[in-house]
């Protein structure tokens, strides 16, 4: 994991792919940390886009899937320690709708290994809360939540 230094850190991540699309050419490649739009989808050439990290979740038997628990591992463990260093932070997700906004932060309540950035950063936060507040540590909390649709 990189260093928590950086004021912005920008994460992208395709999706997992719902049954209709299962099958379909794929019209965005990753490699590394760039996403390319496959040639014959962009219409001239190949457009490509850099990103901090870029994370796969199209195909769960890849080696370089990236399930909910990974995507909280490389996104949510560096905000969480932003947090408890003293720092305001700020997840930030963008793009159409069925694009997987929702999967990503969200995900599912049950199980456990299926949820999103969210829940998992919920729960973490306020358990370092009761460590700390166990260990004599006045702690102050405060989250809000918005949600901008159909603008």
């Amino acid at each position: 994991m990189a260093t928590t230094s950086e004021p912005i850190w920008v994460g992208m991540r395709l999706r997992p792919l719902v049954n209709q699309e299962k099958g379909q050419q794929h019209c965005l490649t990753i490699k590394d940390n760039v996403v390319s739009v496959v040639e014959e989808v962009a219409g001239e050439s190949c457009k490509d886009f850099a990103f901090d990290v870029a994370m796969d979740s199209t195909n769960p038997s890849s080696p370089d899937y990236v399930s909910q628990e990974k995507c909280y591992e490389i996104m949510g463990r560096r905000m969480l320690q932003h947090m408890l260093q003293g720092y305001n932070t700020c997840l930030f997700c963008y793009g159409q709708t069925g694009t997987g906004k929702t999967t990503t932060i969200m995900g599912q309540a049950h199980p456990k290994s299926e949820q999103g950035l969210l829940l998992r950063l919920i729960s973490d936060i306020f358990r370092e809360v009761s460590r700390l507040q166990e260990s004599g540590s006045k702690v102050h909390v405060v989250v809000q939540m918005l949600e901008v649709y159909n603008e």
